[in-house]
């Protein structure tokens, strides 16, 4: 078999298994030094015990053609996005990000000038979000590609646990941060050359090329006593799948409270729905809690929560309402590396 003959989730279980056969003994002996693992290969970072507390790292790559094409993305935005995509994954467990490295495969060709812009929008995105980069590798390679990797731990003094896929509980509420489907929506209007209204067409490019990692919503969710969360980096229904196979659940998601913003509305007022269930990068939190923990979450902050619908009490995938509670059938449409054309990240 080849990797083309097979899907990305079939392949990390495929290296899972690998990288595992081996670690025991490492694993005994970190444990001799005051580190234990708590979450290894599965959830948006993996968290390990040390003498000082938890610790949580994150890894994404960004590879030209694939992820990013520079005819349609400034080196600037190339940067921010880079980094924004790790720091959302650390935000995703309820952690603050602390240290980055970062690797860059570069051509030949590539300008001196547009690398420099592309470490600056780097550096502004971590600067944001206090995270600084102390390290990395450069390598010469036949195609363009960014790798970072992110350390953040919890909040100082603070008493909540790490947040985790696999902590859904049946009769929890599922909820979402912000709005859904502007960064697919960003990404439709650049490939296919649509002419939109000025302030549509710059929030739906800023939308994609600029994502907002939901690094303070995560702490103040874990500090109101969410456990459960995951960033919406694949699309809605694909990431809902991945919480609740995680956590051992089912999902019941009602497709018309799913939040749209009128700039997606007024772009594609037909489409919205599905880009918003099915588009992914728009880097949302999607959490699941009791319904009293996610009314004290919207007391608490400034940034919209909807409450999108309700966990199952046992494994049986997502099943996908209309606003008459009849089933819906939506194609995926999420992120997949190695199935032909099996994404729609750009």
């Amino acid at each position: 078999m080849l990797v083309r003959d097979t899907s990305e989730f079939a392949l990390i279980a495929m290296m899972t298994k690998a990288f595992e056969s081996g670690s025991a003994a490492a694993l005994r002996n970190q444990k001799r030094l005051g580190y234990r693992l708590r979450q290894g290969i599965g959830d948006d970072a993996s968290v390990w015990d040390g003498p000082a507390g938890p610790m949580v790292a994150a890894t994404d790559t960004m590879v030209e053609g694939v992820h990013f094409k520079l005819e349609s993305t400034t080196w600037a935005d190339l940067g921010w996005k880079a980094m924004a995509v790790n720091l959302s994954d650390v935000a995703a467990m309820g952690c603050e990000p602390l240290y980055s490295l970062v690797t860059v495969g570069l051509r030949g060709d590539v300008p001196t000038a547009g690398l420099e812009q592309a470490c600056l929008g780097m550096a502004d995105a971590g600067r944001s979000y206090g995270c600084v980069v102390v390290g990395g590798d450069t390598v010469s390679s036949p195609v363009l590609f960014i790798t970072i990797a992110v350390a953040g731990a919890p909040p100082e003094g603070a008493d909540s646990p790490v947040l985790s896929r696999s902590a859904a509980e049946a009769g929890d509420v599922i909820a979402v941060t912000g709005n859904l489907g502007c960064s697919a929506g960003g990404l439709e209007m650049k490939s296919a050359g649509l002419r939109l209204p000025a302030d549509v067409s710059a929030h739906l490019s800023d939308a994609h090329d600029r994502p907002i990692p939901r690094v303070r919503e995560s702490i103040e969710l874990a500090r109101c006593g969410v456990r459960a969360a995951i960033d919406v980096s694949d699309g809605l229904i694909d990431d809902l799948r991945k919480l609740c196979e995680a956590s051992g659940v089912g999902a019941v998601l009602h497709a018309e409270r799913v939040p749209t913003d009128h700039y997606l509305q007024a772009a594609y007022r037909a489409d919205a729905l599905e880009l918003a269930l099915s588009g992914g990068e728009d880097y949302e939190l999607l959490f699941t809690a009791p319904e009293e923990v996610v009314r004290r979450a919207r007391r608490e902050m400034d940034t919209p929560i909807t409450v999108v619908g309700e966990v199952a009490d046992r494994a049986g995938g997502v099943n996908v309402l209309d606003g008459a509670g009849r089933p819906m059938k939506l194609p995926s449409g999420g992120w997949d590396h190695f199935l032909p054309g099996g994404g729609g990240k750009g």
